[in-house]
């Protein structure tokens, strides 16, 4: 992501992969639970407590249920509206909590951590705001709370635990954040793609699907799309691009990466190409995904695709243009508002399709989406409820409810291997509210344990929409026509077979050669942390990166996008953009170093 992607170097190199699922995700992503009983999950760790508890002990949490709020920066969630669903349900029975989400953008976020009165859980990105959140005294230390009832944490994530002591502590050796998506091997299967050129699909194949290898490409078959198809159902006009501006430099840093395989990780003004530790910088790098979309978003509007909204729209506004049908392409299926889960029975719908260089696929991340990390609110007054609902989500039976569903209901245990229901298989494949409505994978950035991650006792995955068989039974009627036209039998394989062969890349592509420790070595390198001078500076660039691409976008004609290019390329050298560069640079080999590693 959703949200918000958040490609990444050592804890860094993915890092970025979860800048963008996870800036990414914040919205419905695609992937996938239980709440297993007692019987089956007791023994699934040395330290499962969560799995061990009683029936009544059940019965009792339920009685006594507390409201948990969560500070989230992702505009435009759907836990809220789904509060009640058969997932939450099983959290509530488990632990006694209900989740309410308190929605911020940067803006709002920042005025709440200035007042100091924070709700119960804090989602924040740690390497931004580790030492605000800690020395403004906003959040406790786990270490109590973790002995007490954190036991599936320290069992299933020690590793993730001791880097957040030395790493994510400003110093202090304690532990106060715990990102979730935790997940040391990638899956063997590659589950339907969320994050990439996001096109109506029936549209795209009445164009011929033609190959999409640059942004251009892409804008051409949209073009095309639109000339054919300039009215929605209901007569709105329809337009080929669009995006939103409450996330920052996201549009302009993120949709590119698929074409030019170049990401960031802790900051949005340095990039670097998946596997390499060089960063360039984002805003005088001509290189950049930055000039890459500046050249697509005035071109789109050169051609008369680009939605007038977009330099002013919210991600709210976005989301209700892309329900309604008027947007061609988007970055993400999350992205598309809920035209999918409203077309579910007409063959209509918005899907990824292959383009460019990478493949937004399965990821290895065993320190987690850094940007999305827990932490524990000095103004919580059920600091306890909230260790424990956070060691939920760390837990086998936890993740697996909050993926996979409800044991018993959504799967069943037979003979020792979870299997899923065919009901379950059919809600999937159809998709949309209904399956919003059951709360599975409503929400990746709340699910600790990524979803390939293996229950030790079954061997399957915790998401059980991940095997072979459920991919292939539960793909929707888009997935499968999509799959069908590119000769295979579910989504997900589309974009493997495109990787086996060399003409994609994925995160992962660059460790292939590596070996497990080698792997493990370079994803724990910690990311750039930034001083709060370096961080005004951030700011202060990013924001003269708002204004200038506004005058760049909107160009008159070619003289006069050079002719802003070259006043903003000035501009953000006289800002000191090659001066952050060269901080970043140095300090990810300082890090690295430190790491033993070159």
């Amino acid at each position: 992501m959703r949200k918000k992607a958040t490609l990444k170097l050592g804890a860094m190199m993915l890092a970025t992969t979860s800048l963008l699922l996870s800036a990414c995700s914040g919205g419905n992503n695609g992937n996938n639970g239980n709440s297993a009983s007692p019987s089956a999950t007791a023994s699934a760790s040395a330290g499962a407590s969560s799995a061990a508890a009683s029936p009544s002990a059940s019965s009792e949490a339920a009685k006594d249920l507390v409201t948990l709020r969560v500070l989230v920066m992702e505009p435009g969630t759907k836990w809220n509206k789904y509060n009640e669903s058969p997932v939450a349900k099983a959290i509530a029975d488990k632990i006694g909590v209900k989740i309410e989400y308190v929605e911020a953008d940067e803006n709002k976020f920042n005025v709440m951590l200035a007042s100091g009165d924070l709700p119960d859980i804090v989602r924040s990105d740690v390497n931004k705001y580790q030492k605000q959140l800690i020395e403004g005294n906003l959040i406790v230390p786990m270490d109590d709370l973790l002995a007490d009832h954190g036991k599936d944490i320290t069992a299933n994530i020690p590793t993730v635990v001791d880097f957040s002591k030395k790493n994510w502590s400003n110093g202090t050796g304690k532990l106060y954040f715990l990102p979730p998506q935790v997940q040391a091997k990638s899956g063997k299967f590659v589950r339907p793609i969320t994050i990439g050129p996001t096109i109506r699909w029936d549209w795209y194949k009445e164009a011929g699907a033609p190959e999409v290898k640059t942004m251009d490409d892409l804008l051409n078959v949209v073009d095309q799309i639109v000339q054919k198809h300039p009215k929605t159902d209901d007569g709105k006009k329809v337009y080929g691009v669009s995006m939103w501006q409450d996330w920052g430099l996201w549009p302009y840093t993120i949709p590119p990466i698929i074409f030019t395989n170049i990401a960031g990780v802790t900051s949005d003004l340095t990039m670097h190409e998946t596997g390499s530790t060089k960063f360039i910088s984002t805003l005088t790098d001509e290189t950049s995904n930055f000039w890459t979309a500046m050249k697509f978003y005035f071109d789109a509007n050169q051609r008369g695709l680009l939605d007038p909204d977009s330099l002013t729209m919210k991600n709210n506004d976005y989301m209700a243009k892309a329900t309604s049908g008027q947007i061609v392409v988007g970055p993400a299926t999350w992205a598309m508002g809920d035209f999918n889960a409203q077309h579910t029975n007409d063959g209509k719908g918005f899907i990824v399709i292959p383009a460019g260089k990478y493949a937004w696929t399965g990821e290895i991340r065993p320190l987690g989406w850094q940007d999305k990390s827990y932490s524990i609110s000095k103004s919580s007054k059920n600091p306890e409820k909230a260790m424990e609902f956070l060691n939920y989500i760390y837990s086998y039976e936890g993740a697996r409810t909050m993926y996979s569903g409800v044991e018993g209901q959504n799967w069943n245990l037979t003979d020792g291997k979870p299997t899923l229901t065919e009901d379950s298989l059919a809600l999937k494949a159809t998709g949309g509210i209904p399956l919003e409505s059951s709360g599975m994978s409503l929400d990746l950035n709340i699910i600790g344990l990524g979803g390939d991650v293996a229950n030790p006792q079954d061997g399957q995955p915790l998401n059980l929409f991940n095997t072979e068989e459920a991919l292939v039974k539960a793909a929707t009627p888009l997935e499968k026509d999509f799959a069908q036209h590119y000769g295979a039998s579910y989504s997900g394989e589309v974009f493997g077979k495109l990787i086996k062969e060399g003409k994609l890349v994925s995160a992962t592509t660059w460790m292939d050669n590596m070996s497990e420790d080698q792997v493990l070595k370079e994803n724990t390198v910690p990311g750039v942390t930034l001083t709060d001078d370096w961080k005004k500076k951030e700011a202060s660039l990013k924001e003269l990166a708002t204004r200038q691409a506004a005058k760049i976008i909107l160009a008159k004609d070619e003289a006069a996008y050079n002719k802003a290019k070259a006043e903003a390329l000035d501009a953000f050298k006289k800002a000191g953009a090659d001066d952050f560069t060269k901080f970043y640079n140095d300090e990810v080999q300082r890090l690295r170093a430190e790491h033993g590693l070159q």
